[in-house]
């Protein structure tokens, strides 16, 4: 990566003045501003003024006088009160193009930064009590992008899915259906006050009298419970895995909780917290000192009817991904459950396994608009916009693209009229155009028989305007961007990135002309511009889980 290189030069740079340099990860390297203060720039001589009692711009100067004499830089000068600034230069620039049309999809990638760490994602996990949502959509490209720039770095990343079946949820999802059932077979039943509703509960209802006609009324009160949520769950499931393939999300694991409390799991988690002392009765519920643990108050995990809170098994799984040996393990979790990290991280600590493993992802709501309001929705009521509703209307493009344009502490709100729009306006689509536009000149450029066979590196020399020499210098921060997404886990950025590059693109399209026979040397060089260009651009989409179509 080029910033990582300027470090070292810096480096150099400090040692030349007989001063002790800072490791890399301690010198700031960023992307100014504004243009006239280059292409990057450093603080470095701030930084350092006090430890070594010198005047930043005069520590500044020496070290800019230094690093002039490296071939990479093009400028390098001082900006008060201290900043150093760089302006790569044009050979390095065109070297950029030569190493992305020769590493192709490989480009951006980085086998060195994971090294084959082993990484666990986990995310949607929505409770098989009706069609995913929206907020489950978001989750789902966030987390299945997340993983795929992951990969991209060297990790080893495993997808999983918890799926909550057992709870209070799922009994309430049983009687919901259970008086579906009684209202379809015309017997009178009182409403459900908090029961969940909608089309699905209808058809869920109508399969298990398809296939188990009145026979389900004759069944033991036990008996016909199960019967309903085996039904209920693998309907369900069912459904949400079929909706998860249609939006190119597939997950390795598959971990039910019933499997987990089957297993005695629950039973140890509560034998181990027992056995150490930090647990308590009071009031008749059994509370777990989780305040000892850096919590913000102690916690139930035993309420006074014997029901373990979900706080509990939700433990108990977390400890399965602890023993499974991964490296980094990320949950992406919904709005509201900011209180349960901090309880989560205190029963982690206290079955002596390390917190700082665990990293957590909160993804606020998502708003979607429909001729400018706000759709109001509600699973309980049924009165919800479906994932899968959503793809039929949007597309999986452009839903996965829109959910991933904000930072994921950031509410949404999800364009639906905008994100159907085929125009410049819609930025998926802007985006994607941009690739189509670059296959069609190269096919321009076969059939006025421009080869690229014939291209010769000193073409390159051709390509000194400015709005080339800035798509290159955006092309030079692809590898740059994923390493710090793979870091800070922030996939909008990814978004915002292929815009701009979109944007440079089609301003460069506009202004000049790529294919021309009569000036065939500046042709080949544009078009091995374009080439590289096409490259990032599948690339940063392959990389969020969207295609880069050759026609549109």
């Amino acid at each position: 990566m080029l910033i990582d290189v300027i470090k070292e030069k810096i480096r150099k740079s400090i040692k030349s003045q007989d001063l002790e340099p800072p490791s890399k990860s301690k010198i700031n390297v960023e992307y100014p501003k504004y243009k006239k203060f280059g292409d990057y720039a450093t603080n470095v001589a701030l930084s350092l003024s006090k430890k070594y009692k010198k005047k930043p711009m005069l520590l500044a100067r020496k070290l800019a006088i230094f690093l002039n004499s490296d071939p990479l830089f093009k400028e390098v000068y001082v900006e008060k009160p201290g900043f150093i600034n760089f302006r790569i230069s044009y050979k390095f620039l065109w070297q950029i193009l030569r190493d992305i049309n020769k590493q192709k999809e490989k480009f951006g990638s980085n086998p060195l930064k994971g090294k084959s760490k082993r990484v666990l994602i986990e995310f949607v996990s929505a409770n098989p009590t009706g069609p995913l949502n929206v907020v489950n959509a978001r989750a789902a490209a966030l987390g299945d992008s997340l993983a795929k720039i992951l990969s991209f770095l060297g990790y080893y990343v495993e997808k999983e899915y918890f799926i909550n079946d057992a709870g209070n949820q799922i009994e309430l999802l049983v009687e919901s259906i259970e008086s579906e059932l009684n209202r379809l077979d015309n017997i009178e039943v009182e409403e459900l006050e908090d029961g969940y509703k909608g089309e699905y509960i209808v058809n869920i209802a109508n399969s298990i009298l398809d296939n188990e006609g009145t026979n389900i009324f004759n069944l033991s009160k036990k008996e016909r419970y199960n019967k309903i949520k085996e039904y209920a769950i693998n309907n369900i499931l069912s459904d949400q895995k079929k909706t998860l393939k249609a939006f190119k999300v597939n997950f390795d694991n598959w971990i039910s909780e019933s499997e987990l409390r089957q297993k005695g799991c629950i039973e140890d988690i509560l034998t181990y917290l027992s056995e150490t002392g930090n647990i308590f009765d009071k009031d008749g519920a059994v509370w777990f000192c989780s305040s000892k643990f850096g919590d913000v108050k102690d916690r139930v995990i035993m309420k006074t009817d014997g029901d373990v809170t979900y706080f509990v098994p939700d433990l108990a799984y977390h400890i399965t991904k602890y023993k499974r040996g991964f490296s980094k393990i990320i949950d992406i979790l919904g709005p509201d459950h900011h209180g349960h990290i901090l309880k989560l991280k205190a029963g982690l600590s206290a079955l002596e396994y390390k917190a700082s493993t665990l990293s957590f992802i909160l993804l606020q709501q998502v708003n979607l608009l429909i001729a400018n309001q706000k759709a109001k929705m509600s699973k309980r009521e049924g009165n919800i916009i479906t994932l899968q509703q959503l793809i039929d209307e949007v597309g999986t493009d452009a839903a996965r693209f829109f959910f991933l344009m904000r930072k994921s502490n950031t509410p949404l709100d999800f364009d639906i009229e905008l994100a159907k729009k085929q125009s410049s306006e819609n930025p998926v689509y802007y985006v994607q155009y941009a690739h189509a536009r670059i296959c069609s000149i190269q096919n321009m450029a076969k059939s006025k028989m421009i080869k690229m066979s014939n291209f010769k590196q000193e073409y390159l020399k051709r390509l000194n305007h400015n709005i080339e020499l800035d798509i290159i210098r955006h092309l030079v921060k692809f590898p740059e961007l994923i390493v710090h997404i793979g870091t800070t886990y922030d996939v909008n950025l990814l978004t915002a990135y292929l815009i701009e590059l979109a944007s440079l693109f089609h301003s460069f399209y506009q202004k000049y002309k790529v294919v021309n026979p009569r000036f065939m040397e500046l042709s080949l060089a544009r078009l091995y511009l374009c080439k590289a260009v096409r490259i990032v651009l599948y690339n940063g989409l392959n990389l969020l889980g969207i295609s880069a179509p050759k026609k549109m």
